[in-house]
This record gives structure tokens, sequence and C-alpha cells, in this order.
């Protein structure tokens, strides 16, 4: 997807991140007005976004993970760990408090529901910049709730990663960052279908299905923090 710059003179630099070009243009347009806001990208979710972040290090940048959020996870992990100059705040449609506690272990400064208005966004936006944080109390309450149940068996699920051998640490680690077969069979100097038969060896010790849910379970234990190859 091509990305839109704009650039004007404002202080505090804006980056926006959601696939849909005419809801980035309408959000663009309300930010604009606020006399301190200056858009200087639009993109959508995909790697150019992880780029221009790094390039561009906006002060904030407001990502929409509207369509699926579970899909959006393990992409806002990567974009807080790459992007720890600047602040995240997601615009997000109601969901499910297991993705708000995701998000928020993720990293991001604060979450805003849709449902609000848009004084509450740019009042949300100043808060965030101001290095504070911006949660909704009754988001936070199920989060927090979340947090107890995934304590439950984050012992568990620590466990399940012993058993993973160095090489199988490897290859998650490159699935969670985006990388796919073959490209990960170039970076460990081996071959495709040795990296198909680590790959399906991992599913089965961690007992996950395809690479989504092996890229959620992973983020939700920290492989995503280790350095990719």
């Amino acid at each position: 997807m091509q990305a839109d710059n704009i650039f004007t003179n404002q202080s505090k630099t804006v980056m926006l991140i959601d696939d849909q070009t005419l809801y980035r243009e309408a959000l663009a347009s309300l930010i604009i007005k606020h006399h301190h806001l200056n858009v200087i990208a639009q993109v959508g979710f995909n790697e150019q976004a992880f780029e221009m972040a790094d390039n561009l290090k906006p002060d904030i940048i407001l990502a929409d993970p509207c369509f699926n959020h579970e899909d959006s996870i393990p992409f806002i992990y990567r974009l807080a760990q790459r992007c720890e100059e600047s602040h995240i705040l997601l615009i997000s449609s109601p969901c499910s408090s297991d993705f708000y506690f995701d998000f928020i272990r993720a990293g991001v400064s604060g979450i805003i529901l849709k449902t609000e208005t848009s004084d509450i966004l740019l009042k949300a936006i100043d808060r965030v910049l101001s290095n504070e944080v911006w949660f909704d109390r009754t988001l936070l309450t199920s989060a927090f709730k979340e947090i107890g149940k995934r304590n439950q068996i984050a012992d568990l699920q620590k466990n399940s990663l012993t058993c993973l051998s160095k090489r199988e640490r490897e290859i998650v680690n490159l699935v969670v960052n985006g990388l796919n077969t073959l490209s990960i069979a170039k970076a460990l100097h081996i071959s495709e279908k040795t990296v198909r038969n680590h790959i399906y060896s991992v599913y089965g010790k961690l007992e996950v299905k395809d690479r989504l849910e092996l890229a959620l379970f992973a983020t939700r234990n920290g492989i995503s923090a280790e350095p990719v190859l």
C-alpha cells in the first residue's frame, strides 16, 4: 500500500497506521486542525510502517487495529519494540478483554475506543504526548481480570517454552518477525524442508495449529523480544 505524507511546520509529529485510506485521511484532517499536531505519515499495517517509523521517529503513532485484533497483536508488539522513542496510542473498536491485555503488555501508551468523541481523542493524544497514559477505566478493569487468568497458566506456558531447542527458538523468533519459510532458510543457512520440519515440531510441542497461533503464543511469552538474526 502506498504511503501518503503530509508535512507542516507544527511542533509535535504524528504517524497514522490504518489499512483504510479514507479513514486515515479523515483522521489526518481532524488532527491537522489541532494546532500543535503535524501528521507526517500515513501508512497501512505492513512492513513499510516499520521502515517509516524507524526513519521518521514520530512523537506519537496512532494505530487502528480494527479488522482483526488478534492478527494485529504481533504487529503491535514489533512496533512497540522498534519505536521505543515514540508513543503509541491505539484507536480500537470494542473487543475481548484479552486483546486489551495483550496490547497493554506490548507497551502502548494508551487505548481509546471508537465509541468516544473526537474531542476525547484529541485529549488522549495530548495526555500521551505529555508522557501520561490513557486507558478507559472499564477497559483496565477487564484487562486486570485477564491478567489474573493469565498468571494462573503462566508457569505452564514457560515450561512449554523450555522444551524448545535453541534452533527451534531461533526459528520461532524469525516467524514472529514476519519471515517466511524461504527467508528463514536463507537466514539460518538450512534447507526449507528442515525449516518446515522444525516448525511442525514446534507446533506439536506448543500445541498450536498454525503460524498465527505460534506468533501469538511467542509474543505473549517474550520470544519476540529476542534479536532477529
